[in-house]
């Protein structure tokens, strides 16, 4: 439930969509007059034209950006061959860095780049969302479009099931490099990828792949969308309403369970274990340039694997062969002879030669995870109607993942647009021109405030209370205003009730902003903020209304859900002022407030 960015989406000149992702990133738009003609900007490497570039980062020995793409693994390979590297940080799938993030403070986020140097997360992502941004107005400028800034809507997409942290994260480091709030969208990969698929012009699909896509998008069918990229599987489950707006039925899910994080890594680890640790950190150490190719040859032969095919062979650099000579006294290919394994992989004229069953093995821990989680959300009695799996990402267009899930689900129809490398990228164009296409979400948890009364001893907790002055209050009560698994509308609002005395608070705190601490919880009726499976998500700012906190406070907090999170105003009940509220989800720094009473309103049962 991530903070909205926007106060209220308008339509602009042009939508422009940024995906980051694990391995690839890119972007692309398109103007509001023809909204699916979409542009998806190319980027070329040694002749090769491609719609994303590697997420890769070279920052400066000052932490300053320097470049991104093919452009920076180019560089730093040239700093690599004339040793001047060693002061450079270069970084690539830095988006994992919030993947697993629930609370974290993110002036203090830090990346480990290919040296094992920490780098901030800051320099990183600014780094890149700025790049983009730039180049982006240079490809409109080049092409005799002339846009400013506000004649843009962003949209940058993140997958579902991050945190509220997380997604908030990619909210500011936009803003921080120079994208308006109210010119920003923050939307969800799944729910985007959904929607290209919808809009995919009938030329582009195999007849039958189009009829499946009609079927799945008449009302009342539910399906299960799988987002497969380089770090994640994203999977969220949604219906189609008479209108054909999209609800979810199912809180989004999933894990690191990618292409690149995952099936590369197993590639690397299993050329690590046969060739020893010592070997594989040398080849980094002193050949970079050697290791992105390897790096890229395996990618291409991991795209292009098929389950019917006998092998696959691997060009391995000579580099690690004189390295592997090296180190121990044998040749890569005396050592894979005595290995197990000798007739399933072999090294002959610098080729590594796998068996196809051998190849597969790099691919079985990932699928395995992703089908468990599958039929997890399938066995939800909510998920029962689910006739279709909609497969998105990059990971997704590859055929042994393709084949599993086909194998592993014969009762659900299994459909693979064309281009679903790119259906969360074109997707993320097309909610920007109509972000009102989703319309229902399932609260993944209980989502409450901090608030306090006075102590009643028939009703709380004596160890749940303290006495300040005369009088005995009981604090930390968790009042909720959104429930886990409860399916809210966009547009939805609840209201909390809330008093204060601010009779003795000395002036200045009369014009201060208050904060208020804001709880989530895997229980659906907490009552405290300190049970258990509680945990501190942010901290609610709000500003007094007129600019001054009255003696005598009543009021209201409306949360509102909007098209990308959750708004937050403030209602004095006696003035009329609307304030509005910032929510901060990043780890909140630890209150040196001695009153507990003043990072929570009283609960007003007047």
């Amino acid at each position: 439930m991530a903070e909205s960015p926007s106060k209220t989406v308008h339509a602009k000149k042009l939508v422009a969509s940024i995906d980051i992702g694990t391995a690839y990133t890119g972007y692309a738009y398109s103007f509001n007059k023809k909204p699916y003609d979409i542009t998806v900007r190319k980027w070329t490497a040694d002749g090769v034209v491609s719609p994303k570039a590697p997420s890769s980062v070279l920052l400066t020995p000052q932490l300053t950006f320097d470049s991104f793409g093919y452009e920076a693994e180019r560089k730093f390979s040239d700093l690599f061959a004339k040793k001047g590297h060693k002061d450079w940080h270069f970084v690539q799938g830095f988006k994992m860095a919030l993947n697993e993030k629930q609370k974290f403070d993110i002036n203090f986020l830090t990346i480990t780049d290919i040296q094992n140097h920490f780098v901030p997360a800051t320099a990183v992502f600014t780094g890149v969302i700025g790049y983009l941004k730039r180049d982006l107005m240079e490809q409109l400028q080049n092409g005799g479009h002339h846009c400013k800034m506000d004649d843009i809507q962003f949209v940058v997409t993140v997958p579902a099931i991050w945190s509220d942290a997380a997604k908030q994260a990619m909210a500011d480091y936009s803003a921080w490099i120079g994208i308006k709030k109210e010119n920003l969208i923050i939307a969800y990969e799944p729910e985007v990828a959904a929607l290209h698929c919808l809009a995919i012009p009938a030329n582009q699909v195999t007849v039958r792949t189009k009829e499946n896509i009609a079927m799945m998008f008449q009302p009342g069918c539910c399906f299960l969308v799988l987002d497969l990229g380089g770090g994640m599987a994203d999977i969220t489950v949604q219906k189609v309403e008479r209108d054909g707006k999209l609800s979810q039925l199912h809180a989004a899910t999933g894990g690191s369970w990618g292409g690149s994080s995952c099936v590369n890594n197993s590639f690397f680890q299993d050329l690590m274990k046969n060739l020893g640790h010592k070997v594989y950190q040398e080849f980094l150490k002193k050949n970079i340039g050697d290791y992105f190719l390897l790096r890229n040859q395996f990618e291409k032969a991991k795209q292009n694997f098929k389950n019917n095919q006998e092998g696959v062979i691997l060009q391995l650099p000579s580099s690690l062969e004189k390295i592997t000579r090296e180190v121990n006294a044998k040749s890569i290919e005396e050592i894979l002879k005595g290995l197990d394994t000798h007739e399933s992989l072999a090294y002959s004229d610098g080729q590594l030669k796998f068996t196809a069953e051998y190849f597969k093995t790099f691919f079985f821990q990932t699928i395995q995870s992703i089908v468990d989680q599958i039929r997890k959300v399938l066995k939800n009695k909510k998920c029962s109607e689910v006739k279709y799996i909609l497969m998105v990402g990059g990971f997704s267009e590859s055929d042994i993942v393709r084949t599993s899930i086909k194998e592993t689900f014969p009762g659900v129809g299994v459909i693979v647009p064309e281009e679903a490398a790119l259906s969360i990228l074109k997707g993320g164009v097309l909610f920007g021109h109509a972000p009102d296409t989703v319309r229902f979400r399932v609260c993944p948890q209980t989502y409450g405030i901090s608030m306090h009364d006075y102590f009643n001893p028939k009703v709380h907790d004596l160890s749940k209370s303290c006495k300040i002055g005369n009088a005995q209050f009981v604090i930390g009560c968790f009042e909720k205003f959104f429930e886990k698994d409860e399916i809210i509308d966009v547009g939805q609002k609840k209201r909390i009730r809330v008093a204060d005395d601010f009779t003795k608070q000395p002036e200045d705190a009369r014009t201060q902003n208050k904060e208020v601490e804001m709880y989530s919880s895997s229980e659906k009726d907490p009552k405290f903020i300190s049970d258990p499976g509680c945990i501190l998500q942010s901290t609610i700012v709000l500003s007094p209304p007129g600019g001054r906190w009255p003696d005598i406070l009543k009021g209201k907090i409306t949360f509102e859900v909007t098209v990308t999170g959750l708004k937050v105003s403030f209602k004095d009940r006696n003035t009329k002022c609307i304030s509005d509220a910032e929510v901060k989800f990043t780890e909140p720094v630890t209150s040196t407030e001695m009153n507990p009473l003043n990072r929570s309103f009283r609960k007003d049962t007047s």
